[in-house]
């Protein structure tokens, strides 16, 4: 524990500084634009498809889906949580560059997205009954399927961000430690101006919860346009991330219910509140144009974990860190290699 304690200290520094300024430990083995342009086709995409799709079932009969990815003599065992309307098809190049990097990654797909089993008619309506169920599927996957290995770490996006934070909350050895890109560590998510007491007050609703959040709906992927996105400035990782959902309709995800909103206001919540319980080393990214997240709520959740959290502000990154430009990816990933490193 003291060790523990040692080593985020001696990280709390200035986090924009040290970003803008760390320095690889190995030579890493990190894609670029360029080389994606020439081998998503050729290499990355069928690399992720030669892995076999599998699935588990959980105690409430969903079919979850998930994929490992081994490589020899692996350092480590990463396990990626990804967030609210992504399926794994669009972490291929994520998956890849950890692989050639030296680790086992294990992903799965949450229930009622990617190709994990729908849980309303509406198979593009992003719906949860209980958002700890996603906590309880991740708990399955993990004590069945990840063995323990030299280093367990958990990398979790936006709200796989909550997912990842309360799991650890509530199974302080499982992991070594906690990796969080954008997370949804907020009541604020989604809608702008959800506050706390709002999402009190939702809480007591019981109507309608089926039914798509105001504004929203289900959609086509492919309508969505480069110019129009607020997610990453990478038009190449953009254009890639549309045709792998082209290829596959049935893993997209439209807007969200009012019953996951409901529930993403509770546990995400809940998350910080509950953040002083963690242990184990935290890396969060926080990225400083993000529209789907805001900074007041992954302060917050960094403050509860003190003194195990250093936050990095990634300067003029939108909310998408592993798809963004190359600067601002290679350096994160950089980043989250030395710190899995240095654990």
């Amino acid at each position: 524990m003291l060790k523990k304690i040692f080593f985020i200290s001696l990280l709390c520094i200035s986090w924009l500084t040290v970003f803008a300024s760390e320095k690889s430990l190995y030579d890493y083995k990190i894609t670029t634009e360029q080389q994606l342009k020439k081998e998503y086709i050729r290499v990355i995409s069928p690399y992720f498809y030669k892995h076999k799709l599998h699935f588990f079932t959980s105690v409430d009969n969903i079919k979850i889906a998930y994929k490992i990815f081994k490589v020899s003599h692996a350092l480590g065992a990463i396990v990626i949580v990804n967030g609210r309307t992504e399926g794994m098809i669009k972490y291929q190049e994520l998956i890849y560059d950890l692989n050639r990097n030296g680790y086992d990654v294990y992903i799965l797909d949450h229930r009622g997205q990617g190709y994990s089993g729908r849980l309303v008619a509406d198979a593009q309506m992003g719906y949860v009954d209980n958002f700890f169920n996603y906590v309880d599927d991740l708990k399955f996957f993990v004590s069945n399927f990840v063995p323990k290995a030299k280093k367990r770490i958990l990398l979790a996006h936006s709200m796989g961000g909550a997912i990842a934070s309360l799991y650890v909350e509530h199974y302080k050895h499982d992991f070594d430690a906690l990796i969080l890109s954008s997370p949804m560590a907020e009541p604020n998510v989604l809608t702008p101006g959800m506050t706390p007491l709002i999402c009190q007050e939702l809480q007591k609703r019981k109507k309608n919860l089926k039914s798509y959040l105001m504004g929203t709906k289900s959609y086509d992927v492919l309508k969505y346009q480069f110019d129009e996105n607020d997610l990453t400035h990478s038009k190449v990782r953009f254009e890639i991330m549309k045709k792998a959902y082209a290829k596959e309709p049935e893993t997209r995800i439209g807007g969200a219910s009012r019953k996951w909103l409901q529930e993403a206001c509770k546990w995400s919540s809940i998350s910080i509140k509950n953040a002083y319980k963690i242990e184990i080393p935290i890396l969060l990214f926080q990225a400083q144009k993000d529209t789907a997240v805001t900074a007041k709520g992954e302060d917050a959740f960094c403050k509860k974990a003190a003194p195990f959290c250093k936050k990095i502000v990634v300067p003029g990154a939108y909310h998408e860190l592993f798809i963004e430009k190359d600067p601002i990816r290679k350096r994160v990933l950089e980043s989250i290699l030395n710190f899995i490193a240095k654990i």
